[in-house]
């Protein structure tokens, strides 16, 4: 009887053995294909970019798939594994889906948009891109011109920065 028992300790021994076996190459795989995914999704984000994006989108998002790799290889489950993956790529595809502003008439908008709540008389004038950002001048002067300077960010259309000489307000 007690040769029977050790044989059934060793069987599931050999059976609890295989399943850590089992469990370590799944949890390989799933680590790899993690890395593999987020790599992929850089790369092709990449493609997509052009001009000066190209440089800006490499700088900040390959940093970030080296942070994100390195928190999957740190981590001990496969629910760690799941959940650094899908952040990179939810933030990355939000980052490339995020609306361009890509004419003066729109940067104005935006930025008249944002006079408007300050100030009851204002007239947007002109818009010029620099890089990434739109520089907007509107018209705050009721009786004398008196400009306002707004900075949009092309890429997503948020204010960086206004000045508004009449109230005195400024936010950089």
């Amino acid at each position: 009887m007690s040769d029977e028992i050790e044989e059934i300790k060793k069987r599931l021994q050999a059976v609890e053995n295989a399943i850590s076996e089992l469990h370590g190459k799944q949890f390989a795989t799933m680590r790899m294909m993690s890395v593999e995914s987020c790599e992929l999704h850089y790369h092709v984000n990449l493609l997509f970019q052009k001009g000066e994006e190209v440089d800006k989108f490499a700088k900040i998002w390959l940093k970030r798939l080296r942070d994100t790799t390195q928190e999957i290889d740190n981590s001990n489950t496969i629910d760690g594994l799941i959940k650094a993956r899908d952040k990179f790529v939810t933030d990355i595809s939000d980052y490339v889906r995020a609306a361009k502003v890509d004419t003066a008439d729109k940067a104005m908008e935006i930025a008249h948009s944002l006079i408007k709540k300050y100030v009851p008389v204002a007239l947007p004038l002109k818009a010029e891109r620099k890089g990434n950002e739109w520089l907007v001048d509107i018209d705050v002067g009721a009786l004398a011109v008196k400009i306002a300077k707004v900075k949009v960010d092309a890429r997503t259309g948020d204010i960086l920065s206004y000045e508004i000489p009449e109230k005195g307000i400024k936010k950089s």
